[in-house]
């Protein structure tokens, strides 16, 4: 049986055994130069920086370019906004080659969306030429993925790009984004002019239930409150899919996320990948990254599988929930992107957080054979 007794991924807790280490110490994520905005979700950091790129702009550029390997809810804050959206290839090893970026760029593109995958980071020095080659479209960086490892790097990122994270994939936090910016806004200015005010309260109401009830699942193992606690993340994920408002974090997720002990996150998340990695023998699913570099904190084990809804059934049977990272969305054409569409349908994450020790990822291995 699973040491936990509550089986392998899905939502955290405010606990050891639900994924949050307390530290005493303050933590700040602030760089040196710019400033960081805390806001409500992922979702509201991409639109908070639109909404700041329009501002900049003030040319009615309209145009936005996506990758076309990504989650359908990444979308949502272009398409509320009234921006035409486009999209350019990710290979199948999950790199973007700027060539195949720049030659989408038309006169009417205001912003080009960036992405890594994982917590492996497209390479830094690839953004530079294509901002230097395009100096009148702004770079959103979504770094979600990478949280882990720019923690673990600091300054690590871009400053020709405004950044966004979401920090709810790596922690029990009910509602973080934050947006980290190349420099600091002007006073004559200010954010608060793009927020939509206040806080968005029945998101956060939602989420937070469903972490406190998380937290007393992983107490007491009873089928009700998972249940309980799935539905309330669910209602507020339907809340924010109707739709997406710009609004700062609650000093609950700040207060949490300063508190973090991230550090031994990602050195349990790095223990446990490369314990995966150096005994995955299953034949019909292979390891999407190959290697676990020093500097990478990463989100999740990802695999492919031709066989992947099969495979994930079998895992859930077995108290194990790997989350598919992503669907393909209908907007995106598979005939236009056939590399990013094979991901899409053949991706599994394996879970690997801080929640887990060796002996869940053998529970792991026994069960992908």
């Amino acid at each position: 049986m699973i040491a936990s007794g509550v089986g392998i991924g899905s939502e955290f807790g405010l606990s050891k055994a639900g994924g949050y280490r307390y530290s005493p110490a303050l933590h700040d994520f602030t760089p040196s130069s710019g400033g960081v905005s805390y806001v409500a979700n992922g979702r509201a950091a991409l639109g908070l920086a639109i909404r700041r790129l329009r501002q900049m702009a003030k040319d009615g550029r309209d145009g936005v370019l996506l990758p076309a390997y990504l989650c359908h809810s990444m979308i949502q804050p272009f398409r509320e906004q009234g921006l035409r959206i486009g999209f350019y290839p990710v290979a199948s090893d999950l790199s973007i080659d700027p060539a195949d970026v720049s030659e989408r760029i038309d006169t009417t593109t205001l912003a080009v969306l960036w992405m890594h995958y994982f917590g492996f980071g497209q390479p830094l020095d690839l953004l530079s030429p294509l901002a230097k080659d395009h100096p009148h479209v702004a770079i959103i960086d979504d770094r979600t993925h990478m949280l882990g490892t720019d923690l673990l790097a600091a300054e690590m990122r871009s400053s020709a790009a405004v950044h966004v994270y979401s920090a709810r994939k790596w922690g029990p936090f009910p509602d973080l984004g934050l947006v980290i910016w190349p420099k600091a806004p002007a006073a004559s200015e200010p954010l608060s002019g793009l927020m939509d005010g206040g806080y968005d309260f029945s998101f956060v109401f939602w989420r937070f239930v469903g972490v406190v009830l998380r937290t007393l699942y992983f107490a007491f193992p009873v089928e009700p409150l998972r249940g309980q606690s799935l539905s309330s993340f669910r209602r507020a994920e339907d809340r924010l899919d109707r739709r997406v408002r710009v609004c700062q974090a609650s000093a609950i997720s700040r207060f949490l996320w300063h508190h973090w002990q991230w550090a031994d996150a990602c050195r349990i998340r790095r223990a446990n990948f490369r314990y995966l990695l150096e005994r995955w023998a299953a034949t019909d699913a292979s390891p999407l990254c190959g290697e676990l570099p020093d500097s990478v904190c990463p989100l999740g084990f990802p695999i492919r599988t031709a066989d992947r809804e099969r495979l994930r059934q079998r895992l859930i049977a077995h108290q194990i929930f790997p989350p598919v990272h992503w669907l393909r969305p209908a907007q995106v054409p598979a005939c236009d992107f056939p590399q990013a569409a094979a991901l899409a349908e053949e991706e599994l994450t394996i879970p690997i957080d801080q929640r887990y020790t060796w002996q869940h990822m053998d529970r792991i291995l026994e069960m992908v054979g």
